[in-house]
């Protein structure tokens, strides 16, 4: 039986302070559901004076969704490194207030990544378990559901 492993994470914010060089930092696919990525189209269509009817298109905006279930605190903890519950909140707190770049890679290959700017429109946090298994020394192992909503500025 092959075994079919993922081609890395979909979802990399940019987390540096450079606005013309991104830092990317990606999201966990640790316990990550799958993401919903709409499409809002922007357009006004209206029916002319001669019965024909006439569509102005204006932009199509992204809609992006996704959650994790037990997601571990820190990317130490996650599976493959990237982004735990306690960096996204950190993120949401610092740069949940205004825009930031978030690129889209579908297979790992870079010439099909989209890189959009999004905003926070929604976003939860719910602590599901926490000192799982406590040593002495050792950062407390806490596991988060989390869920998030961007859409493109």
């Amino acid at each position: 039986m092959a075994l079919t492993l993922p081609v890395g994470s979909l979802l990399f914010i940019d987390t540096g302070t450079d606005a013309t060089t991104p830092t990317w930092t990606k999201l966990s696919e640790h316990n990550r559901q799958p993401v919903s990525l709409d499409t809002n189209r922007i357009e006004r269509a209206e029916r002319m004076a001669n019965g024909t009817m006439r569509k102005i298109f204006i932009a199509d905006k992204y809609s992006i969704q996704c959650s994790w279930n037990t997601l571990p605190s820190t990317s130490t903890m996650t599976v493959d490194g990237g982004y735990g519950a306690e960096e996204i909140r950190a993120f949401y707190k610092a740069k949940g207030i205004g825009s930031f770049k978030l690129k889209i890679s579908y297979n790992g290959v870079s010439a099909r990544d989209e890189i959009i700017t999004v905003m926070f429109t929604d976003c939860s946090f719910s602590l599901n378990k926490r000192n799982v298994k406590m040593v002495s020394g050792v950062d407390p192992q806490e596991f988060w559901d989390v869920s998030l909503t961007l859409e493109q500025v």
